[in-house]
């Protein structure tokens, strides 16, 4: 089911069972989510409209992109190397955090400014430990 966060403060949420572990994310202000059910209570229910929904293109897959985010290629594939090598950040998460901070500079900068690097709350953890100097 789809929630919108329209609190003016993040929301946390778990997922997961005891058995496999717990995972924790974060919905910022105005973001929207695909949740069950239970555990939109803090956030507001979006009534999904069929008829009107125009198809989207389909998401480029990571994998198969090879966008230019630096000038430098041999920079730029450092920093995507020192990302997947922490634990839990595999080449989604990491195109996801190179969308928002193409270069490591502007990762850094994001980190000092106290900025939330990743909408999982393990893997913002391991980036924010490995990127501080």
């Amino acid at each position: 089911m789809k929630f919108k966060n329209d609190n003016e403060e993040s929301v946390k949420y778990r997922l997961g069972s005891r058995k496999s572990g717990y995972d924790w994310y974060t919905v910022k202000p105005g973001e929207t989510v695909d949740i069950p059910e239970h555990l939109g209570f803090n956030l507001t229910k979006i009534e999904e409209v069929q008829d009107h929904v125009e198809a989207k293109p389909k998401a480029e897959d990571p994998k198969d992109v090879d966008a230019g985010f630096q000038e430098d290629p041999e920079a730029e594939a450092k920093y995507k190397k020192k990302l997947i090598d922490i634990k839990g950040v595999g080449k989604k998460s990491a195109f996801e955090i190179m969308e928002d901070y193409p270069t490591e500079e502007e990762l850094k900068a994001a980190i000092l400014a106290g900025k939330e690097i990743h909408k999982h709350d393990g893997i913002d953890y391991a980036v924010k430990e490995t990127f501080t100097d």
